[in-house]
């Protein structure tokens, strides 16, 4: 801990004033002086010792966590791996049903959702911040009061991302989605759903949210959300006022630099 590391390092330079002393009250004796020299000596050693096992005990807590980290994000592949799994094994059935009774048109409509929400996936996965791509596609494995509709537009480009800085966009992105989650109602009626789109207009990186369903503290989210964007990040006027539905509809801006 660096408060014991302080500590011990002050109590042994504290303990270099016995020798000190001894030099003073004895000034015509050599003896004090070799003291001291064997003292400090000794109390460097000690110094040097505490640093080590202050340095050893940092280094295996941040091992420790590295490893926790490691284990999440396996654990958040698999269950996003396993999300997925499922819904294609829903839309196979569906597609299988339909072949089945010989309803091609229905069949034909099934195809193309999934090779839209294929599409979807693969633009979100070329987004060019693995970090927000890795939080848009597992969402649903940590979050159940609300769904997620990320889209990104067909016309954005990976290098856009990256002239605006994709660490810059992911904690944008995130703390906008997140301002959302943390106010939807857990029991409602409704389903709770944020549609999420990214795309490039005038020259900057627009991050465009619609929220549907139900939520408390709205008032408070456009200063949350003001407060929490990273530099050079900011809120658009909303075209439908400062009242809940323009809460509902904001729009974060990231300059493309």
């Amino acid at each position: 801990m660096p408060g014991q590391k302080t500590y011990g390092l002050m109590l042994a330079a504290a303990t270099l004033l016995i020798p000190a002393c001894a030099v003073v009250a004895w000034r015509d004796q050599w003896w004090p002086v070799v003291l001291f020299l064997v003292w400090a000596v000794a109390a460097a050693l000690v110094a040097g010792i505490i640093c080590r096992r202050a340095l050893r005990r940092e280094t295996d807590r941040l091992v420790e966590r590295a490893s926790r980290d490691i284990v999440k994000s396996r654990q958040d592949l698999v269950g996003t791996l396993s999300h997925h799994r499922h819904d294609w094994m829903n839309e196979l059935q569906i597609l299988y049903g339909y072949l089945r009774m010989q309803k091609i048109d229905k069949a034909i409509a099934v195809v193309d959702r999934i090779k839209e929400e294929m599409e979807r996936d693969s633009r979100i996965s070329r987004l060019g911040s693995p970090e927000l791509s890795a939080y848009l596609l597992s969402f649903r494995t940590f979050c159940d009061t609300m769904t997620l509709d990320a889209r990104v537009d067909e016309s954005l480009q990976a290098s856009c991302v990256a002239s605006a800085g994709p660490e810059r966009v992911s904690r944008a992105a995130i703390s906008l989605i997140n301002a959302y989650r943390i106010r939807a109602s857990a029991v409602t009626a409704e389903e709770n759903k944020l549609h999420i789109a990214f795309l490039e207009a005038s020259g900057e990186l627009r991050i465009a949210t619609s929220y549907e369903g139900g939520w408390s503290a709205w008032s408070s989210l456009r200063e949350d959300v003001s407060q929490s964007l990273p530099d050079g990040a900011r809120l658009s006027a909303s075209a439908d006022g400062d009242g809940e539905e323009g809460a509902r509809k904001l729009t974060v801006v990231v300059p493309i630099e």
